[in-house]
């Protein structure tokens, strides 16, 4: 197929003002994922691309194998008290896992409940597979605050195993088929208007034939996509500017701020900081990307942005 060029419109998000609105904000994380088990010999057998939105602030690790771990590459939250969680992360032996939170309103988060932040290392650390610890969490589901978790097992063999998990909504285990899954902040695959835009760009850009390092940037530039998302009235979604919006489709300034996959609040110090892309290709060679913000930067469009690229041959496993 064709290359396809991505057009991005510049947009300024509205500040927040309420604290009620803002607490609900923190939550906008997004995942595209791809996985196949019979790949072609220049094909991949996982495709992850993902936006992690935090506060500006918060002491982050950019990714790196980890000294205590180092069979985990995966950046670090070094926030006091949550030190060494992570929300995405890949082992040597092809373990992946990536965690969203799930948007609560605040009278409904149990105020003693776990953080989510260690669900991703302990699965990469321990040896369960990815039903068994998926199992285990959902036992104890009710101590975590909302969180959406998939976990995969790539195996040299061609067989990858991906699993998903949300303790709020579709509290069952769903072991997932191979193709085009994406994960914001509700239910994996909803039809958030975004997600449903974001698959679409996503899918496009998979069919396009081209080499590693120009996908790499195509997913990239999916990432950093500010057009916004609506649902029209026959019940597509379509992207445009704010002014596109209408009061069927807009509700308040908190939805309007998620509608895009890059978010941007520069009043409140919060937004994407960070995104990710990882490939594991049909010989489990693995490319891990990240593109993060600088250390104490306070705003996106005048902050250095590192991109930082680790490679390695992925070891093999039977542990699905």
């Amino acid at each position: 197929m064709g290359k396809r060029q991505l057009r991005f419109h510049h947009v300024n998000f509205l500040a927040f003002t309420g604290a009620y609105a803002w607490k609900e904000a923190q939550v906008m994380c997004i995942v595209f994922l791809y996985f196949c088990n019979e790949p072609t010999s220049d094909g991949y057998q996982l495709i992850v691309a993902s936006n992690r939105d935090e506060v500006y602030s918060r002491p982050t690790a950019t990714a790196r194998f980890w000294a205590e771990n180092p069979n985990i590459l995966a950046g670090m939250d070094l926030k006091p008290g949550k030190e060494g969680g992570t929300w995405l992360g890949i082992t040597k032996d092809g373990k992946f896992a990536a965690l969203t939170n799930y948007k609560q309103a605040q009278q409904f988060v149990n105020s003693n409940a776990i953080g989510r932040g260690y669900l991703v290392p302990d699965f990469l650390k321990g040896n369960d597979s990815v039903r068994e610890y998926l199992q285990r969490i959902s036992d104890g589901a009710d101590n975590y605050y909302g969180f959406n978790l998939l976990l995969g097992q790539l195996s040299l063999h061609g067989k990858t195993v991906m699993g998903y998990y949300s303790n709020i909504e579709e509290t069952v285990i769903n072991m997932l088929s191979p193709g085009i899954h994406v994960l914001s902040n509700k239910t994996l695959n909803c039809c958030w208007p975004k997600m449903v835009y974001g698959r679409k760009r996503f899918s496009e850009i998979l069919d396009e034939s081209c080499s590693k390092q120009v996908l790499i940037d195509k997913l990239i530039e999916l990432l950093c996509a500010q057009e916004r998302s609506f649902n029209s009235s026959d019940g597509k979604s379509f992207t445009g500017s704010h002014d596109d919006r209408s009061e069927e489709n807009f509700m308040d300034d908190y939805d309007d701020v998620c509608r895009s996959i890059f978010v941007r609040i520069k009043e409140k110090g919060y937004g994407t900081r960070t995104n990710t892309v990882l490939l594991v290709d049909a010989k489990g060679h693995a490319t891990y990307v990240e593109r993060t913000m600088e250390d104490d930067a306070t705003d996106p469009d005048e902050a250095e942005w590192r991109i930082n690229k680790w490679e390695f041959d992925m070891q093999d496993t039977d542990n699905c």
